[in-house]
């Protein structure tokens, strides 16, 4: 039965990182819906219908999902780049639309959870311990060793994390600055993962799922400031960027990953096996999962598993600018698509794979977490090219809008 309504999809989150997932969704003639809690986000003017809520909030966003869908015909629920994957989910499922399992999103969103699981999968994963009070952590930390890790439960962009190289380092003000940015009053105390040396160690990898099954879509290499250390960059010590900068603030990304053929397969399998343990083979449709890894002294492991598409700039930026569409075929699959060549060869597909984008992050010297960054890129056909390019960028100012 075809709908008096005018067909719409609904993105939530409207920031600079969503433009092109809403460029495309009014290209592809549909209304846009946009859920964003700042009346002033940069997508709004594209809106057809905003909704002025948080994107965690999930009954506040079912509850204007009941109105809207008097007025639209909304065919999907949709993000990129944006951690509010649980939103999508239960939203999708509440409008009987396609998407995820919300078990899963929620899965994803603790970190402590997920850990779990891919414990009970039998994937390795680091000690970890959950402390309410600043003294349960200082007994957890004890119990796992030194160096440890402090997150919250539940944020992105390292929002809440501290290293912890002794007691000394872990004070009351770093664990309530770890338990303020969750959601759940605890905080997570994990054995610190050591990065392998010589290497760049942290990769954020993109699959699809069709029917149970996963294909690999690309991954990119994200920069910290040790990275530099091993990758030709153009600037010299005086003029270093990045000098001052925490250790765990990620600066940009490499696009594409640059690693031998072993290491690829083995952290495409682990993340297949990953994605199994959570309950991706059970999903019937198209679905995307990000995962970020690192390549440690004890191997790769999973950091965290997310079902959208990357955020810094990576889909939404360096893939485009390589000639793939990940946002335009997740935008198809959401609408409940089959996966076929057409959708394949013409989204998922490089058109230039050996074009190479950077990513450089404009970083305050003092920032604890990811939060407030800038982003330059440039592109070249080497990586010593591609962030020359992007560093010209950074130092002139060219930063995205």
């Amino acid at each position: 039965m075809t709908s008096r309504h005018p067909a719409a999809i609904w993105l939530i989150a409207g920031g600079a990182m969503q433009r092109l997932a809403a460029e495309k969704i009014k290209a592809m003639g549909y209304a846009l819906i946009l859920t964003d809690g700042s009346p002033s986000c940069a997508l709004r003017p594209l809106a057809d219908a905003f909704v002025h809520v948080d994107t965690f909030d999930i009954p506040g966003n079912i509850a204007r999902a009941d109105e809207l869908r008097t007025r639209y015909d909304i065919r999907a629920v949709f993000t990129a780049g944006a951690d509010c994957h649980e939103t999508v989910a239960v939203l999708a499922r509440h409008l009987g639309l396609h998407g995820i399992d919300p078990a899963i999103a929620h899965l994803c969103r603790y970190k402590n959870r997920t850990r779990e699981r891919l414990r009970q999968g039998g994937i390795s994963q680091p000690a970890l311990r959950e402390a309410a009070t600043h003294g349960q952590a200082i007994a957890a930390a004890k119990e796992i060793g030194f160096p440890i890790a402090l997150k919250a439960t539940d944020n992105s962009g390292s929002r809440g994390f501290s290293r912890i190289d002794g007691q000394e380092d872990l004070t009351p003000a770093a664990f309530e600055r770890a338990r303020e940015n969750g959601t759940t009053g605890i905080v997570i105390v994990e054995e610190l993962l050591l990065p392998q040396p010589g290497s760049i160690a942290e990769q954020s990898v993109e699959t699809v799922w069709y029917d149970g099954q996963m294909r690999w879509l690309n991954w990119v290499d994200r920069l910290f400031r040790k990275d530099f250390d091993s990758v030709a960059h153009p600037w010299n010590k005086r003029d270093d960027p990045y000098r001052e900068i925490s250790w765990a603030i990620e600066l940009g990304h490499l696009n594409p990953a640059e690693h031998d053929a072993q290491l690829r397969y083995d952290v495409e399998a682990l993340v297949r096996r990953a994605g199994a343990s959570i309950g991706m083979g059970n999903q019937k449709g198209g679905h995307i999962l990000k995962a970020d890894i690192m390549l440690t002294t004890k191997g790769p492991m999973i950091l965290e598993l997310t079902p959208r598409l990357s955020g810094g700039w990576d889909s939404a930026l360096s893939t485009p600018e390589r000639g793939a569409d990940f946002i335009g075929g997740a935008l198809h699959l959401a609408l409940g698509k089959k996966l076929d060549e057409e959708i394949w060869r013409g989204h998922f597909t490089y058109r230039t794979p050996e074009r190479v984008i950077a990513v450089l992050a404009q970083v305050r010297q003092e920032a604890q977490d990811c939060i407030g960054r800038e982003f330059a890129w440039g592109a070249g056909l080497d990586r010593a090219t591609a962030l020359q390019a992007a560093y010209t960028a950074y130092r002139e100012e060219r930063f995205l809008a």
